[in-house]
């Protein structure tokens, strides 16, 4: 074995801790789950992510507050899709397509990487999927006032 080889075997992984700061934003994070709270405008936000599934996700101060070190990510994921869903980005054998519940996603979240397959469905689908889906109820009033917006366009 080469001593560059050794070496690098010797390295461990590169981890954020489970908490840190960045100036006005506080972060959460876990395996497959990273949540922060931007003190400036009194916003929580969190994401998971799993193997081709990425989720963003507003949530509110007890769910933060309930995000521990060393969380597992399925009681991690329990809570934070409790929250209102933003964004869905999903990459599968069967398909890939991204869904933005909230087209402002990007302004609420502007810390997050969010991981995007580039097949964004439309604005009428993603209205239609909100409405039929008893998962995405807390969108509903969101997405009727931006249909209104489109069709007095």
């Amino acid at each position: 074995m080469s001593k560059i080889s050794r070496d690098k075997k010797k390295e461990k992984p590169v981890r954020f801790p489970a908490e840190y700061t960045e100036g006005a934003l506080y972060f959460k994070a876990g395996e497959g789950w990273k949540a922060c709270y931007d003190s400036e405008r009194g916003l929580y936000t969190a994401e998971t992510f799993l193997a081709g599934y990425y989720d963003l996700y507003e949530i509110n101060d007890e769910i933060f507050g309930k995000l521990t070190k060393g969380m597992s990510r399925r009681n991690a994921q329990e809570l934070i899709i409790t929250g209102r869903h933003l964004y869905k980005s999903v990459s599968d054998r069967n398909s890939s397509y991204d869904v933005a519940l909230d087209e402002d996603y990007a302004l609420i979240c502007p810390w997050a990487d969010v991981q995007k397959t580039g097949e964004l469905w439309d604005k009428d689908l993603t209205d239609l999927a909100v409405a039929m889906f008893d998962t995405e109820e807390q969108n509903r009033e969101q997405r009727l006032k931006k249909r209104e917006g489109r069709e007095d366009d």
